[in-house]
């Protein structure tokens, strides 16, 4: 009678474990450039803490992750938990499929991080995600070529840029450009737009007005910056040939990058490598550079809200007392090459944040400016990345080319 009295609790309690805790399947979208060796460690421990949650995890192209975000919610079956680009957030917004974040997120955003990292997951005055990377560009150089040509020090402005950079430039004896002075990347909507808009502020233009609801960029400074651009390519420095996934080569002097590109040049140039330099984008008035930013958020679809934000809490909140840093700060430090967008991760991680390719990056945050959150962000973009390669090809003037830009993108706003 004993036994069988042993046989019956423990059944029971079985049969409470399973209605108590039942299983949870949580569906991760993160675009295939994020998904580092590494990650899977993290959703393998959690598992272990929680043995009724299980992780899906969908790997997606960037170039086709916000369709597939989009085409996900409308189906019902959308993923829990997702990783957007911060310029996708209005559309995302607006269109339901992000959940609110608890209000305790929200206070834990605004309090630990970086002022540019709120920013950029800021929407209409209110925070919708997470915080995960975030990037700002800076002047990438070649110590080596800058030495050959006589220079012990990067340029500190744009006109110093161009004088350096017409002097490194090196022609075949058909005039053709066999080692760039400057080149910039002609296709990517990133590289045309990011390196123009850090010019621009740095002359004192502004993308938008005030309210947001019209693009100004075509102002007297913005156009006088992509004129300092397309200076490069009227004095020959430059071409559309030109590409910064050329730099390991050896063969340019001087590019606009991110942070997230020092692996690249790490694994590419050997021992090369002790020739990269770093500093601020050279000014033209005053030191300013663009940013953006990533943030995990969780679909307002999601069947396992409460569970999904656990899971980002753990990960992107607890601090880890050996390290005094996150999960989410060791995993875009150590396996992206990102800078982290909380203010700890950033102070705990100095050798590898304060090393020769990430030092100027993370000095640069004082000197940011958030990428606009606009709707119709990503199709504003590539308006403008056109209209910038126009004025660069010669085929606009500088002006004509950004009238025509903001005509383009002022039509696209208005139906916000």
């Amino acid at each position: 009678m004993k036994n069988i009295s042993i046989l019956v609790l423990c059944m029971i309690l079985i049969v409470f474990s399973i209605t108590a805790f039942p299983k949870i399947v949580l569906r991760i979208a993160i675009h295939t450039d994020f998904n580092r060796e590494g990650f899977d460690k993290y959703l393998e421990e959690y598992t272990k803490l929680h043995p009724n949650i299980e992780f899906e995890k969908i790997a997606v192209p960037f170039e086709d992750y916000l369709t597939k975000v989009e085409v996900s919610h409308i189906s019902g079956n959308p993923p829990d938990i997702y990783h957007v680009y911060s310029l996708w957030g209005v559309d995302l917004v607006k269109s339901g499929i992000l959940d609110e974040p608890p209000q305790d997120i929200r206070n834990d955003v605004r309090k630990n991080y970086e002022r540019v990292a709120v920013n950029g997951a800021t929407i209409n005055g209110e925070i919708w995600g997470i915080p995960t990377e975030i990037d700002n560009y800076c002047l990438v150089y070649n110590k080596k070529i800058l030495k050959e040509n006589g220079y012990s020090d990067p340029p500190r402005t744009w006109n110093e840029l161009i004088d350096m950079a017409k002097k490194c430039t090196k022609y075949d004896k058909d005039g053709n450009i066999i080692q760039y002075g400057f080149v910039f990347l002609a296709g990517w909507e990133s590289a045309v737009v990011h390196p123009y808009l850090s010019l621009a502020y740095s002359n004192g233009a502004k993308f938008l007005n005030d309210d947001n609801t019209k693009c100004i960029i075509n102002s007297p400074e913005g156009i006088e910056a992509l004129e300092a651009e397309v200076k490069l390519f009227k004095m020959h420095i430059t071409d559309i040939n030109g590409s910064v996934w050329d730099f390991p080569n050896g063969n340019i002097a001087m590019m606009i990058m991110a942070p997230w590109d020092e692996g690249n040049l790490k694994s590419t140039m050997g021992d090369n490598y002790k020739y990269v330099g770093v500093a601020p984008i050279p000014v033209m008035k005053k030191p300013k550079t663009l940013l953006y930013t990533w943030f995990a958020c969780v679909d307002s679809k999601s069947k396992h809200k409460k569970a999904a934000w656990d899971f980002l809490r753990w990960m992107t909140e607890q601090i880890q007392p050996d390290k005094r840093t996150t999960r989410m700060g060791d995993y875009l430090v150590e396996k992206v090459g990102a800078i982290p967008g909380r203010k700890i991760d950033i102070d705990n991680h100095y050798y590898q944040l304060f090393d020769q390719y990430t030092k100027t990056f993370v000095e640069e945050l004082k000197n940011s400016v958030a990428e606009d959150n606009v709707y119709h962000g990503a199709e504003i973009k590539v308006t403008l990345m056109n209209e910038i390669t126009n004025a660069w090809l010669g085929k606009k003037t500088s002006k004509q080319a950004l009238d025509d830009a903001v005509k383009a993108i002022n039509a696209l706003l208005s139906e916000d």
